[in-house]
């Protein structure tokens, strides 16, 4: 080995150390950097063919992940999205059954219910009769304003999943294109670190969106899993829409993947993101309180039209309903009102159960005061009072459920994310020693090139005497 080869050893050395100190300063540059991945200088003997010595040159460097902790990243974030969008859409749901907000339906309950044993302390009283009809139009309203409530929630929900699958089909687009640059960087020898941190960032926020799995193919290209359907591969992306089937609930479509047509419904394969919590609570959680609300009316109000219509009213007159309702119970509740027959004439409410005993016979307004007491089969054997608070305790229990899935989810989530930063994340301490690591073989390889440099110098000197 000549002093020609230490000169260009040490030049080498000088030039894998001083790759070295540039990878370890831009890990410490990104240590707050969202996404960043932390990056190691790879270093190699270079070949010198049949020699038993040889340098040093760059292979490169490699972003330090663990693909398994990175696709159990990705999952948990999914699931934990579908937990805290279901939540808050809940908590939403939950006010519009607040009591002490005005929004609940057991103020004017009651407050029917009371009017009916006034009137029976009052029969002849045409104000005491008034407020009975004023009190059922109030509760009929407020039955009314819910499902109404109901039935707007879901339309907001319509809107907001098609503006989720607008967002999912930016991303999917925006990977695919990210996907295409790192299969070009590498085709042509480059490092693509940054494009890589870019994409699996990306990937994160789909992640939250919508439930995917990530691999490679067997051409190293990334591929992408949704619900039931895969929705990228290498650098082309498959969109989603958003459409309402026959029974009014949504359906989440996946186009083909040469991209014409509506494509495979995959709906019943969602399980996780915002999107997978929006549907189930439009098309889940209120449908089971609105069929809640609906039953509640129709049979309270359907109770009630029994008992005052086997009455009579000041004029003589039976036969009368209280409440006008659909003929089944699905809609009850959006339909229930003041029978148009009634408005405007308190003489007509039934407070008596016989003809001939007007006008101070009250004993059907009795009756009506007791279906309020009684329990009624068609909801379960429960009073009315006992059937709403059902509905308000259901409507409570699924926030709580939903609230104490997200804690758990977030939980197991952190737990990830802390594995996750302890492989990939930038520590300052080991950092300091790597630029210390680097900066003595720096040095030590510069005294190497000064000593060769000046025995070279010197047996130069030597062969010109």
């Amino acid at each position: 080995m000549g002093l020609t080869d230490i000169l260009n050893t040490a030049r080498d050395a000088m030039s894998a150390q001083t790759f070295g100190l540039t990878v370890t300063g831009q890990n410490v540059a990104n240590v707050n950097t969202p996404g960043y991945v932390r990056r190691q200088a790879n270093l190699e003997t270079r070949d010198m063919g049949d020699r038993n010595f040889g340098s040093v040159h760059v292979a490169g460097l490699r972003r330090i992940d663990d693909r398994f902790v990175d696709q159990r990243h990705l999952a948990l974030t999914g699931t934990s999205a579908e937990a805290a969008s279901r939540d808050q859409l809940l908590g939403q749901a939950e006010a519009l059954f607040n009591d002490f907000e005005g929004t609940g339906l057991g103020s004017s309950l009651n407050a029917l219910f009371s009017s009916f044993s006034a009137l029976a302390a009052s029969p002849t009283d045409l104000t005491t009769r008034a407020t009975v009809l004023q009190n059922a139009q109030t509760f009929a309203e407020q039955v009314r304003t819910g499902s109404e409530q109901m039935q707007n929630f879901r339309t907001d929900l319509f809107a907001q999943a098609r503006e989720l699958t607008e967002q999912v089909n930016t991303k999917l687009d925006s990977i695919a294109e990210l996907s295409g640059r790192i299969n070009l960087a590498r085709a042509g020898g480059e490092e693509p670190a940054d494009l890589e941190d870019k994409r699996d960032a990306t990937l994160l926020e789909l992640a939250d969106l919508v439930e995917i799995h990530t691999y490679t193919d067997g051409e190293g290209q990334l591929v992408v899993q949704g619900p039931g359907v895969t929705l990228m591969q290498g650098d082309i992306a498959r969109h989603l829409s958003i459409d309402i089937d026959s029974g009014g609930s949504l359906k989440v479509l996946a186009e083909n993947a040469k991209g014409s047509g509506s494509g495979n419904d995959i709906t019943a394969f969602l399980s996780a993101g915002q999107l997978s919590g929006v549907l189930t609570v439009r098309d889940h959680d209120l449908v089971e309180m609105q069929d809640d609300l609906d039953a509640f009316a129709f049979n309270v109000a359907g109770q009630i039209n029994t008992v005052h219509a086997s009455g009579f009213g000041l004029d003589g007159a039976s036969g009368r309903q209280l409440f006008t309702l659909g003929g089944t119970q699905a809609g009850a509740a959006a339909s229930l009102q003041l029978d148009a027959t009634m408005m405007g004439r308190p003489d007509r409410v039934a407070a008596s159960n016989s003809p001939a005993e007007l006008p101070g016979n009250a004993n059907q307004a009795l009756l009506l005061a007791q279906v309020g007491d009684n329990p009624i089969a068609a909801l379960g054997n429960l009073d009315p009072g006992q059937a709403y608070a059902r509905i308000v305790g259901r409507v409570g229990q699924r926030k709580a459920d939903s609230a104490a899935t997200l804690e758990t989810r977030k939980a197991m989530t952190a737990q990830v994310e802390t594995a996750r930063q302890s492989i990939s994340g930038v520590s300052l301490d080991e950092e300091m020693i790597s630029l210390s690591k680097y900066q003595r073989a720096f040095e030590a390889a510069s005294r190497v090139f000064t000593t060769a440099d000046q025995l070279l110098k010197d047996l130069l000197d030597m062969v010109g005497r």
